[in-house]
């Protein structure tokens, strides 16, 4: 905003709050005037003169739905501004009547100029909830699936075909000659097998016991 914007804003806010104050003080001189509740009289200028400010505040918040819209609210705002301007300028002229039936007619006005409001943005309401759902979620399933890093995978890279240790990708041979025999033998009677104390070990006990062991029976 501008030095000159700032400026009239402040003089605009003062002509307001000047004339906000004297007609609250005429105001509440009329509603006291009509037998009202002195320890109530503070609320009835805040009706009158809040009635208004709303009024047109709900008249600019439709200012883009066309004259039709924002007939209503300037009519109410017209409306408790006569009325004002009724009060302050000849306030011996007003009814006791009228001026005790304000409040209750503003009751159901105010409550009908925001359900106004909201009638006329609900389309607005309602096409940004929908694009709100449109929006992609953040995952499709409810647990991501993992990936490897990509730091992880830049250190610890896939083997590349035919560099895999034969030791990973054969079974591990059992060598007769180097394995003792007395564990083979001692192996093969705690699993059933009968084999004798000395003498060669049956090839089907070796094979067996070279399976059991992930490998596979190399003679020397």
């Amino acid at each position: 905003m501008q030095r000159t914007d700032k400026a009239a804003a402040s003089v605009v806010a003062g002509i307001a709050a000047g004339a906000f104050t004297l007609s609250y003080e005429a105001l509440q001189r009329v509603y006291l005037g009509s037998a009202g509740n002195r320890d109530l009289s503070p609320i009835y200028p805040l009706i009158v003169e809040g009635f208004v400010t709303v009024a047109v505040w709900v008249a600019y918040r439709l200012r883009d739905f066309g004259w039709k819209a924002t007939a209503y609210p300037w009519t109410l705002a017209a409306l408790f501004f006569a009325y004002s301007l009724w009060s302050n300028s000849l306030p011996d002229t007003v009814p006791g009547p009228v001026i005790r039936g304000v409040p209750s007619m503003a009751v159901p006005l105010a409550v009908h100029l925001f359900t106004h409001l909201l009638k006329k943005r609900e389309p607005e309401l309602v096409a940004e909830d929908e694009h709100q759902d449109d929006e992609e979620p953040l995952y499709e399933e409810p647990w991501p699936a993992w990936e490897l890093p990509a730091v992880q995978a830049s250190i610890f890279p896939a083997p590349a075909p035919g560099t895999v240790p034969a030791s990973i990708t054969k079974p591990q041979a059992v060598t007769v000659a180097t394995d003792s025999s007395a564990i083979i033998r001692a192996w093969a009677r705690l699993h059933g097998h009968a084999v004798k104390e000395t003498g060669r070990i049956p090839d089907a006990i070796l094979k067996a016991y070279a399976k059991a062991h992930g490998g596979s029976v190399v003679t020397p």
